[in-house]
């Protein structure tokens, strides 16, 4: 008989609110409310679970009668907090794994897009300088396409898999010229921003979608999916753009170029690309979605990091921008 450890499984709680007294924790799906008795319970049993203790050590640590245990974890998983390993699916379909991310991808976008930078710049505590920072790594990742969108369309194996993301390649591959116009209109010189170095996290980002197309073309699709997310509900994320200029008097010709980059990947349906993908897709194993779900989610955690980058570069009034080039001469 399966122990009870091993039947069930924590869901991923993507923030948790609220003070003493009552603790709100948000899934994918809901938010679940706890008393602070029973959040420090669901803590230990989170950590419980993957464990090899026992129940009897559980049952010392909440301070709760053995028998009562079952029944407490059991409530748990009514509440989503936590599933039984038995009700994971063994496989599924490419449309059913599509239905999955999209449920998801909500909570994903939120937390990439949770890093102080963003409330800085749209509370008018930010600058035109980090504005331009930004744009300048928005356009060496944009140009950075050229280095990994290739490789998807070879190691895609499928004929319209490999037609699909050959076709994507085809209508992305320059747009990194909508955001050299944009820098163009706020005073660089085309030499100056072409010759210019990414920061660390900007080709961090472009290797980690060159290392996704190496390894599975369904991961590398999730990521690429996650990217485009911000196309399809565009009142969520592009006031951003407006606000800055009204902000740090960023002229509209800067910000005009955004827009029709924006209007393009509308235009192109990229945002339904994953899912043309998916429907040929007819079987996944559980494992290969776990594997393909993990490198969308860490596509997530890479975002946050390049924004911790490009905030923590280019608030540094002495930082030239853009970044030259290292040089005998020069250095």
């Amino acid at each position: 008989m399966a122990s009870l450890a091993s039947q069930y499984r924590t869901k991923r709680v993507y923030e948790i609110t609220g003070s003493e007294g009552r603790r709100q924790l948000r899934l994918s799906d809901r938010v679940v409310e706890l008393g602070e008795r029973e959040f420090d319970w669901y803590q230990k049993v989170e950590a419980w679970l993957p464990s090899l203790r026992g129940v009897a050590d559980l049952s010392r640590e909440l301070g709760m009668d053995e028998a009562k245990v079952p029944r407490f974890i059991d409530a748990l998983e009514k509440s989503g907090l936590l599933y039984r390993v038995d009700d994971a699916p063994k496989t599924m379909t490419g449309l059913e794994f599509h239905a999955r991310f999209s449920a998801v991808l909500d909570s994903w976008l939120s937390q990439a897009f949770a890093h102080p930078f963003w409330e800085r710049m749209m509370s008018g505590r930010g600058s035109a300088r980090l504005f331009t920072g930004w744009l300048i790594e928005l356009y060496h990742y944009t140009k950075n396409a050229n280095r990994h969108m290739p490789l998807s369309c070879a190691h895609a194996h499928e004929k319209p898999i490999k037609q699909l993301r050959a076709k994507h390649y085809a209508e992305e591959w320059n747009h990194y010229h909508y955001f050299m116009k944009s820098l163009k209109n706020l005073g660089f010189t085309e030499s100056q921003i072409a010759e210019s170095v990414p920061l660390p996290m900007t080709l961090a980002l472009s290797n980690f979608m060159r290392q996704a197309a190496r390894q599975d073309i369904l991961a590398y699709s999730i990521c690429s999916a996650v990217l485009e997310g911000t196309t399809v509900n565009r009142k969520t994320y592009n006031p951003y753009y407006d606000k800055s200029a009204e902000l740090y008097g960023i002229p509209k010709e800067a910000i005009a170029p955004i827009y029709q980059h924006l209007d393009l990947d509308v235009q192109y349906q990229h945002s339904d690309l994953f899912r043309d993908i998916l429907e040929h897709v007819p079987e996944i194993p559980a494992q290969r979605a776990s594997e393909i779900l993990d490198y969308g989610h860490q596509l997530v955690e890479h975002i946050w990091q390049w924004t911790e980058n490009i905030e923590k570069y280019y608030q540094v009034e002495s930082n030239p921008v853009p970044r030259p080039q290292f040089d005998f001469a020069r250095d």
